[in-house]
């Protein structure tokens, strides 16, 4: 299907830079917000598994169906906010959010947990790809927007498995109780319906389903970055869906705070790499970050023989810092590169990668983890992964970086 021709970015964002700012600040908390909802189950699953009988396979997919959330609406509204507007695509996914809280709070049975994780990946999937275009309009920036979208993304998703840990391991109605308190920081998300603008429309709004694309001219680039953020996800993936096992099985803890430690030291060293690595070229950010994930995926099978869990956590920090890396270098590769009237769909595809991501890789060792022993396991994924970081960096060092589109 054809680019929409009445659906593009205004010339310029919000004259008034007290508006600018508050809109940045908005869109940025929303982001956040919407995040933290991706890995608060994390230190539930424990919970779930033994309420349920629950296997790890079944686990896996149950937070799998967050990525699978996310892919649908990426791949039914990928370019919705290049076509009806920024704000009224990004407000509607609080709302979705919002009720996936409800769904959590109300319904402890596998059906329930599935919808509430399927409706948290449609809010975040229809969210992120415009939250970042929207950003980039209003910084007139695209690589400061894709900084501050990847920093809000990854600190999101750490802070929500800490709070959801603190509040499962010391205070009453564990199954409740975070997504109550979620909802609650949910709700000043919908002041962004206060908020300007910044796609011009002529005549109504209308939706025009649009599949995920790349530009030809872009294509090369954008599969080395898509396989990098492939991998990165799939180390966050398993520290985000498994981590409870792996200490459970291989360390023999059992502290519901510490699934939620162990998954936020991942990813706020995402976030604070991609801060330190801010001034690194994308290209190579993305070398860096590609040769630090195998670094900690291997420092992460090393602790469990030795069951050690400050090596454990040394590795998921390492990790966790090299996906950092590769998914803000990715990010500011994909959206720098893209036409001004396909930024959301281009976006859109790269987290659709990255959803990807969290999805097979941890599928498989669910899997894996039912027929053989957990060393095994994580070492059969440890390799995989290295061996895409290897392509990865291969392609990208091999790929000539092209002018901003």
């Amino acid at each position: 299907m054809p680019t929409p021709k009445l659906r593009t970015p205004a010339p310029s964002a919000p004259a008034r830079p007290e508006r600018r700012t508050a809109a940045v600040r908005t869109v940025t908390y929303i982001v956040f917000t919407l995040l933290l909802g991706g890995t608060v189950p994390t230190p539930m699953y424990s919970l779930y598994a033994q309420r349920l009988a629950l296997t790890p396979v079944v686990v896996s997919a149950v937070f799998a169906a967050f990525a699978v959330g996310a892919l649908c609406a990426l791949m039914l509204f990928g370019s919705l906010s290049d076509q009806i507007g920024r704000r009224a695509t990004i407000a509607p996914a609080v709302c979705l959010a919002l009720a996936s809280c409800v769904v959590f709070a109300c319904f402890h049975t596998l059906p329930g947990i599935i919808a509430g994780r399927l409706l948290t990946g449609l809010s975040v999937g229809l969210a992120n790809g415009a939250a970042t275009a929207y950003l980039g309009e209003l910084f007139q920036d695209r690589g400061r927007a894709a900084l501050t979208s990847s920093v809000a993304n990854m600190l999101g998703l750490g802070t929500g498995a800490l709070l959801s840990g603190v509040l499962v391991q010391y205070l009453s109605a564990p199954l409740t109780l975070s997504y109550l308190v979620l909802g609650a920081l949910l709700l000043p998300g919908l002041g962004l319906l206060l908020m300007p603008e910044t796609v011009r429309r002529e005549g109504p709004a209308r939706f025009r389903p649009q599949r995920l694309g790349v530009p030809a001219q872009m294509r090369t680039v954008f599969t080395a970055m898509a396989v990098a953020v492939f991998g990165s996800f799939a180390l966050l993936g398993l520290l985000a869906a498994l981590a409870g096992k792996f200490l459970v099985s291989g360390l023999h803890i059992t502290s519901h705070l510490m699934v939620g430690v162990v998954a936020f030291c991942a990813f706020s060293s995402a976030a604070a790499a991609q801060l330190v690595g801010a001034r690194l070229a994308p290209r190579v950010g993305s070398v860096a970050g590609m040769v630090a994930v195998p670094v900690g995926l291997g420092l992460f099978v090393a602790a469990l023989p030795a069951a050690s869990l400050a090596l454990f956590l040394v590795g998921s920090v390492i990790g966790g810092a090299g996906s950092g890396l590769a998914f803000r270098a990715g990010l500011a590769m994909v959206s720098h590169q893209a036409p001004p009237d396909r930024v959301g769909q281009v976006v859109s595809s790269y987290f659709a990668s990255a959803y990807l991501g969290l999805t097979v890789p941890v599928l498989g060792i669910g899997v894996m983890v039912m027929e053989l022993p957990l060393l095994t396991s994580a070492l059969v994924f440890a390799v995989i992964i290295s061996l895409l970081a290897a392509l990865s960096i291969t392609v990208t060092v091999a790929t000539r970086p092209r002018a901003a589109a």
